[in-house]
């Protein structure tokens, strides 16, 4: 198989595995994959990250039309039992360097919540972003912090929910969020991410990401 190629500064093609009815839409996935990694270097320009996307992500991608066969690929790569299930909405991952996904009318059956424009091309930027967000911690993926983090700063980093994260969360939102302990809605989660970086340097909230205290020191910045 070949290796990833070279399209421009941070941007790569690659070889891209697809179930046998997708096999006809090749070129639109491969422009899909082109167009999230772009999304990501944007991203990354912005904050001045750019050096960290000129490494390839992911040296190949999978798109099926099944969950089965999606959930079966990434119990796969993650070493976990073959039988495994995962939730109904966990449409795509990045692991082993291979980007997967269900396609995108499966995406959008299984997780309505999840539909906007380019919203396929965005939740592939999502799983690139968290690997761009281990890169920018130096490769110390415990550092990531609490799970509504680093979830909120890939739906940050792809632009997901856009319409509803321009609106500010009110107070509750804000302390349910920071004191969660069990994954909840990527929705809100890019909300109050989106409300927090215009209150603190995105640096910095990284860098605090992993304390002890960050949820006090994030509440005393809401909610001074």
């Amino acid at each position: 198989m070949r290796k990833p190629r070279l399209v421009e500064d941070g941007v790569y093609s690659v070889p891209v595995i697809l179930s046998l009815p997708l096999k006809p839409r090749r070129r639109q996935f491969d422009q899909t994959l082109l167009a999230a990694q772009r999304r990501i270097v944007r991203f990354a320009d912005k904050h001045g990250w750019r050096k960290l996307t000129e490494q390839s992500f992911f040296d190949r991608a999978r798109i099926f039309d099944t969950k089965a066969d999606f959930d079966k690929a990434l119990a796969a790569a993650a070493g976990l039992s073959p039988s495994t299930i995962f939730p109904k909405t966990y449409s795509a991952a990045l692991e082993n360097r291979v980007l997967m996904a269900v396609s995108p009318e499966l995406y959008a059956e299984n997780y309505p919540e999840g539909v906007e424009e380019n919203s396929f091309e965005k939740l592939l930027s999502h799983e690139i972003a968290h690997r761009l967000h281990i890169r920018v911690l130096k490769g110390n993926e415990d550092a990531m912090g609490p799970t509504w983090f680093y979830e909120g700063f890939a739906t940050y980093a792809a632009d997901q929910f856009k319409e509803y994260a321009l609106c500010p969360p009110k107070p509750d939102e804000i302390r349910e969020v920071l004191t969660s302990q069990d994954r909840g809605s990527y929705r809100k989660y890019a909300r109050v991410f989106r409300f927090l970086v215009e209150r603190a340097p995105i640096d910095r909230l990284i860098e605090k990401a992993s304390a002890k205290d960050f949820s006090d020191w994030l509440k005393s910045i809401v909610f001074a």
